[in-house]
């Protein structure tokens, strides 16, 4: 009997790779539109087996994998809080957990130039002098649907944001580390403490990439001496 579609297992090992790094891989997944699989990598997933008994992760799966749940709910809040706006989600396009030979993974939209692989992470984008006038207006653009979305994301940085092509414009996109983590989820609900969050990363990231973060314009500037934020 043939295997339901919904049930078939990705075969990531023998897949394209397109990234390792922080505890997780990034498969391409063929046949199945323009999309690829987050999936723990097995160290990661190893060492909290280890340390958790069995019987928990058999009556709670959601432990070994709750990072990549809390994205896909989060991105589905936030892609609803941005119909009807201004303002476009910042977030990658989630699809929900795909069984895969090494566990489960989560489907995402893949970030990157329409010839294929990932785009270039925004410190990358930096290092290659591609932020011209046209990109610091995206990279603002983004910057102000992250807050006006309510997006939480409690340690940016600028490995997890990726420049990709949507509708033919090239925009940045959070591909990692949104949602909040708590079991009180205090970031989530209260807009002071999320604000307060976002604004220490975005000067985090702008002190990595060269430039200034603007609390009171909640933009990035190019530096200069003397500049007034």
């Amino acid at each position: 009997m043939n295997m339901p579609k919904s049930a078939q297992v990705l075969q990531l090992n023998t897949g394209a790779l397109l990234r390792r790094e922080q505890g997780r891989a990034v498969f391409a997944v063929s046949g199945a539109g323009d999309l690829v699989a987050k999936v723990p990598t097995g160290a990661d997933v190893s060492a909290r087996k280890r340390r958790v008994r069995p019987l928990v992760h058999t009556q709670f799966p959601v432990t070994l994998h709750r990072a990549l749940v809390r994205e896909v709910s989060h991105e589905m809040e936030v892609r609803m809080r941005s119909f009807g706006t201004a303002f476009v989600s910042p977030l990658a396009t989630t699809y929900g957990m795909t069984h895969t030979d090494m566990g489960l993974g989560l489907l995402m939209q893949r970030v990157g130039p329409k010839a294929g692989g990932l785009g270039l992470t925004l410190d990358e984008f930096i290092a290659r002098d591609m932020l011209d006038t046209a990109a610091l207006k995206a990279l603002n653009d983004f910057a102000r649907s992250v807050f006006a979305l309510g997006v939480v994301v409690p340690k940016a940085d600028c490995r997890s944001i990726v420049w990709g092509q949507e509708d033919g414009i090239c925009r940045p996109f959070i591909v990692d580390g949104f949602g909040d983590p708590s079991v009180i989820k205090l970031r989530a609900w209260l807009p002071f403490l999320r604000r307060y969050e976002l604004h220490r990363g975005m000067e985090r990231m702008a002190g990595e990439i060269g430039l200034h973060w603007s609390r009171r314009k909640k933009m990035f500037l190019r530096s200069r001496p003397g500049a007034h934020l």
